[in-house]
């Protein structure tokens, strides 16, 4: 009877520990230095690859990050689709292999860091710029613009891109460091009232924390937003290097991050992984 008695307290114990909430998440401190990115006030370098969840399994989503982490990984970078989470207009979809936030998560669990790049336009070799077909159905829509309708729904998709993702910022207790606003948007246009209401959007949308542009290098100038940080393409083409140089000459103290690296001497060498 004793023992009968000991072994079900014990039983209860176990299951009550077993239920007990897991402890929150350490929140961390993720800045931008003089010349370095700063993590708890301490110097951070990120190693990055490109990772995009719909091109791989769900249920291979851990194993590939341990892989990545494994190469040395400590960050990876995510596009999200808009044409992968509303695939119909209004009809938004973030379950299975389109549950971005389970794939942030997971790299969390995992010790990695997360650059994500939700921008409407991703270009990431994807028919139409990663863009939901239905746009091209509404008569006067006119995509990367001011267009009023266009702006309307693109509001509507960053806002539920924020409520999936906005709460794993860093400054959050996540693990996401940065977040991009558009994409290489100089090599198409140079309207900065456009890329100050992503940066409004964005805001708006819970995106509280790093935002950044990405540009190729002769096309810094167009695409980056003053009082954000310019990140380029990285490529090892002469005239690339000698665009970046001109950039930061005229600006000797901007801090800029390398992203979307390809060696041109050999095309297969890339900073992008999936």
């Amino acid at each position: 009877m004793y023992l009968k008695k000991t072994l079900s307290l014990l039983l209860i114990t176990l299951a009550l520990v077993s239920h007990k909430p897991a402890a929150a998440q350490a929140k961390h401190i993720f800045t931008l230095g003089d010349t370095q990115f700063l993590l708890d006030g301490k110097p951070f370098q990120m190693i990055s690859g490109e990772m995009h969840y719909p091109r791989v399994p769900r249920e291979a989503w851990r194993a590939r990050m341990k892989m990545a982490k494994a190469m040395g990984l400590n960050t990876i970078g995510t596009y999200v689709f808009w044409n992968l989470h509303e695939p119909e207009k209004g009809k938004f979809d973030f379950t299975g292999g389109n549950d971005v936030a389970e794939f942030v998560k997971i790299a969390q669990q995992e010790g990695l860091w997360v650059i994500l790049r939700p921008s409407p336009y991703v270009c990431a070799e994807w028919e139409f710029g990663g863009y939901p077909y239905w746009l091209q159905n509404e008569k006067g829509l006119i995509v990367r613009s001011k267009e009023p309708q266009y702006l309307a729904e693109y509001k509507k998709y960053i806002l539920a891109v924020g409520k999936q993702l906005a709460p794993l910022q860093i400054n959050h207790g996540g693990n996401i460091l940065m977040v991009q606003i558009e994409n290489e948007y100089g090599s198409y246009s140079d309207d900065k009232e456009y890329l100050k209401i992503n940066e409004q959007m964005f805001r708006e949308a819970g995106f509280d924390g790093l935002l950044y542009t990405c540009d190729p290098a002769p096309d810094l100038v167009k695409g980056h937003l003053p009082g954000m940080l310019p990140a380029v393409n990285g490529s090892s083409a002469p005239t690339m290097i000698v665009a970046l140089d001109v950039f930061l000459l005229a600006r000797p103290s901007t801090l800029l991050m390398l992203l979307d690296v390809v060696d041109t001497r050999d095309p297969d060498i890339s900073a992008r992984s999936w």
